[in-house]
């Protein structure tokens, strides 16, 4: 679904799954909701909804992009064209990842998917989703969990691809994160001490406002560990946002060796404030890599104070964090109702189109 994006930020889209619940006034709007729920009726949003699972074709896509990488680089490599850039896939627009859903996760016709141990049906390299009621009495009904552990599978099969996975959960990841050994062989999520880091994982959260910067970042920053990159979606941007000052609260304790309770914490450059010790900056604690903001489109979208966007650009030219102004949306810098198109994507004159360089994981 979506190959060849349309996201300014990403080269391509795939959807595990599809379906969410709203956790936010980030939400309050959802674009695929718009579309998938009201407008073409694939899949319920909400509690009591439904999560679809999407094709085999589609989930074969990633590993034909992940070829196509290969032969280029073969090819750069024979003196046929230039080194390519590697490909970026943004997961899962049109669900969270992390989301914690107990619920069936079904077909595209609404019937129940099952997992299937019998000696018959299991591969050791995937799982076997099914729907045929002859295989009912042998099967079990197929979960996030277990579609999540073959996303993750996926994932390592893919090593040439950036996979960027924006969530609205950051407290979840861990927990929800499968240990991975080479080999294929994937550790069922909290089952092992180790969190098992990928190299070609890039993970976000969704920031709104100040109120989910201070909620949201601090329990991103604890991932740092099983991820080279972490990154900030502003999108839609609902209020100014400071980065220079994300209060820790007693519940994120533990973002970083020096953190402790009720101090404000730079996460672009890692500088931790208290009333006790002052401010120190540390290489030891983690930071936020790239920034994306952008306004709301749709026909309800609300619109943004061009200082807002103003703000987050210049705290990122501080640090020298990478900056993406991904568009206005359907309001203007002059805050005039003109469309998406007619808006553009230029903040005071300049296209912003930063991405960030990947660290080095332990």
């Amino acid at each position: 679904m979506a190959e060849n994006s349309g996201i300014e930020w990403t080269d391509n889209t795939f959807n595990p799954w599809m379906g969410c619940t709203k956790v936010s006034p980030a939400c309050k709007f959802c674009y695929a909701e718009r579309d998938f729920d009201h407008r073409y009726g694939k899949v319920k949003w909400g509690p009591s909804g439904t999560r679809v699972v999407t094709s085999d074709t589609n989930w074969r896509k990633p590993l034909k992009w992940n070829r196509q990488y290969i032969d280029s680089m073969t090819a750069s490599a024979a003196g046929y064209g230039p080194e390519p850039q590697r490909p970026r896939v943004f997961c899962a627009s049109l669900a969270d990842v992390f989301e914690d859903w107990g619920g069936d996760m079904r077909d595209h016709k609404g019937n129940p998917l099952w997992k299937c141990n019998g000696i018959d049906t299991w591969q050791s390299q995937c799982l076997e989703f099914r729907t045929d009621s002859i295989m009912r009495e042998h099967c079990t009904k197929l979960t996030m969990n277990d579609v999540r552990a073959r996303l993750f599978k996926l994932i390592d099969a893919t090593p040439n691809l950036d996979w960027l996975i924006l969530t609205k959960r950051p407290e979840s990841i861990l927990r929800m994160w499968p240990a991975y050994f080479p080999g294929g062989y994937i550790a069922e999520a909290g089952s092992m001490n180790q969190e098992g880091p990928r190299h070609n994982v890039w993970l976000g959260t969704s920031v709104e406002n100040q109120e989910y910067a201070d909620k949201r970042i601090p329990e991103l920053l604890k991932c740092s560990g099983v991820a080279p990159v972490l990154f900030l979606s502003c999108e839609p941007l609902l209020g100014l946002v400071d980065l220079n000052n994300i209060q820790v609260s007693p519940d994120h304790d533990g973002i970083g060796p020096n953190a402790i309770s009720d101090d404000l914490l730079d996460c672009l450059s890692g500088e931790l404030c208290s009333g006790e010790t002052g401010c120190v900056v540390s290489d030891t604690e983690p930071t936020i890599d790239w920034i994306i903001t952008g306004g709301e489109s749709g026909s309800d979208a609300r619109p943004c104070d061009p200082d807002w966007f103003r703000s987050l650009r210049d705290q990122c030219a501080k640090t020298g964090t990478p900056f993406h102004f991904k568009q206005w949306g359907e309001w203007d810098a002059e805050q005039e109702r003109v469309g998406k198109k007619a808006a553009g994507r230029l903040l005071d004159g300049c296209e912003h189109n930063g991405l960030p360089r990947q660290k080095t994981l332990a």
